[in-house]
């Protein structure tokens, strides 16, 4: 099993000055992941309120590349029915040249309304959006000199994306899936899977059997999860029970269509209760050996990578920091090693340069 950081970069306030903020821990993060041995760091993509400060995911991973020159990059995920596949195509490319074939590209549907609606996008076109899409990526990834004709996007004269590909065929595709017709449609394309946080245990065990129906892992495949870690005593407990539910319960107000107000996405300034039980089923904590046992666990229903989030709602950065550092010394050195699948990256011969100072 193979263990990445993830960071949705969840804030209470989107000026300039948080933001500096974030994102310099983002990068001391991404430099002690390496240094800890974690197999990758993983940012997603949001936009237009405080519920994520990452709206350019890519423009994050490319300052990772550079501090972090031998860790692996991923998106987690990317909403295709936002960009233009050609210029994100493009942008893919160089990244996965710029790192040295070190990009891993996570990709989904989306599913915040207001984000769709400020994009001029119909979110009940997302489906087929997000198919076409795909279709565009791989045919740019694969195939020179093609056009393109479809119901969102065309191509109408001859075209070879440059960079080629530094991964062959192209970097690693993850889909978030969450239902058999899209873990079929990940297994088809030969897609490694991607299981949201709020994925319980139980939730986990069927969708491994709905990838069995769907024709198994077969080798090099990947099975992931999203997990909140956090080792720490009681009281630290409490406290990231209760961003948890913050970050929750933000994404289903986003997700139910109540919008952000100036940016200001709606976090309720105390949980509900329902939303800290869900919090704690979806948790990964306790000693070293329980967290152990847990991701031990995880393994054995067929998960091969975890992304680990310890950073989360409000959660005080040292708080988290804390955590992070305890899971590396006491519970990463013990889960069982598995190499990628993919080519090992050719680091950049580049030193990296001077960070600001982490808060």
């Amino acid at each position: 099993m193979r263990v990445g950081l993830g960071y949705l970069n969840m804030a209470p306030a989107g000026d300039a000055p948080t933001a500096r903020a974030l994102y310099a821990d983002f990068l001391h993060d991404a430099r002690w992941a390496q240094a800890a041995g974690f197999a990758g760091i993983w940012v997603t993509e949001h936009h237009f309120s405080t519920y994520s400060l990452t709206s350019s995911p890519l423009l994050l991973l490319a300052q990772a590349a550079v501090v972090a020159p031998t860790l692996r990059l991923g998106t987690s995920i990317l909403v295709l029915p936002f960009w233009d596949p050609v210029r994100l195509a493009a942008d893919l490319l160089t990244l996965d040249a710029l790192s040295g074939g070190r990009l891993d590209v996570g990709i989904g549907r989306g599913y915040q309304p207001h984000e769709f609606h400020g994009f001029g996008r119909d979110p009940a076109d997302s489906r087929a959006a997000f198919t076409e899409a795909v279709d565009l990526l791989q045919q740019l990834f694969t195939a020179p000199d093609e056009r393109f004709a479809g119901r969102f996007h065309r191509i109408d004269t001859p075209v070879t994306l440059l960079p080629r590909p530094t991964q062959r065929p192209h970097p690693p595709i993850w889909t978030s899936a969450t239902s058999p017709e899209s873990l079929r449609f990940a297994a088809d394309r030969g897609f490694h899977f991607m299981l949201p946080a709020g994925t319980t245990f139980p939730q986990v065990v069927e969708r491994r059997r709905w990838i069995e129906e769907a024709g198994g892992l077969p080798a090099g495949r990947e099975f992931q999860v999203n997990r909140f870690v956090y080792l720490g005593d009681e009281e630290g407990r409490a406290a990231v029970v209760r961003e948890i539910a913050r970050q929750l319960q933000t994404s289903a107000a986003l997700t139910e269509g109540t919008g952000p107000v100036a940016g200001a996405a709606p976090a309720p300034e105390r949980p509900d209760p329902a939303m800290e039980e869900k919090a704690r089923e979806v948790l990964i904590t306790g000693s070293a050996a329980e967290v152990l046992e847990q991701f031990l666990a995880l393994a054995e229903t067929g998960i091969t990578y975890v992304i680990a989030s310890f950073a989360f709602g409000y959660l005080d950065p040292r708080v988290s920091r804390r955590s992070r550092e305890r899971f590396a010394a006491e519970v990463l050195p013990r889960l069982p090693v598995t190499a990628p699948p993919s080519v090992p990256p050719t680091p950049p011969t580049t030193s990296p340069p001077a960070l600001p100072a982490a808060r």
